[in-house]
């Protein structure tokens, strides 16, 4: 997927390809990051970027292994916006929030499987998910003050 930037009223939603071809992990290259730091510099509504690969780790070794590479010139681009929200990701198959540089850092659940927490029983040592659970989505909703909340909800058939 190429970078997209999309505008509705009061919020700017910047999506950056952090996909690497032929390998797990992701990473955003100079021209992505070149591409957001314009997004976020021309914005005036709040910002939300959304990318694939979370960059921090979560503290699940198997995702933890194959995030977000190289995130320091993410970070240091952040610092120069303070109108950039929150960011939003995927690719762990849990339901997870933390920070990234400063900002909420808000990662989707999955919506085929689930990834089994560290502390989760596991029937062999790479029983990495749960196919049994219902999928899940993340309703992201940035109301007028500014707030961003989060519902996470399981969809089921």
């Amino acid at each position: 997927m190429p970078n997209q930037v999309h505008h509705a009223p009061g919020l700017t939603l910047a999506l950056c390809d952090s996909s690497v071809p032929g390998k797990d992990h992701g990473h955003l290259d100079e021209e992505t990051l070149a591409w957001l730091d314009e997004v976020l510099t021309r914005a005036t509504s709040p910002v939300l970027v959304a990318f694939h690969h979370p960059p921090v780790t979560l503290n699940t070794p198997y995702v933890d292994g194959i995030r977000l590479l190289d995130e320091q010139p993410l970070a240091d681009l952040t610092a120069r916006h303070p109108h950039l929200t929150a960011f939003l990701t995927g690719h762990a198959h849990t339901p997870a929030a933390s920070t990234f540089a400063g900002r909420p850092l808000l990662v989707a659940p999955g919506v085929v499987s689930s990834l089994r927490l560290p502390w989760e029983h596991r029937a062999h040592a790479e029983d990495h998910v749960h196919l049994d659970l219902p999928p899940a989505l993340a309703f992201h909703v940035l109301d007028a003050d500014g707030r961003l909340t989060t519902h996470y909800r399981s969809v089921i058939g």
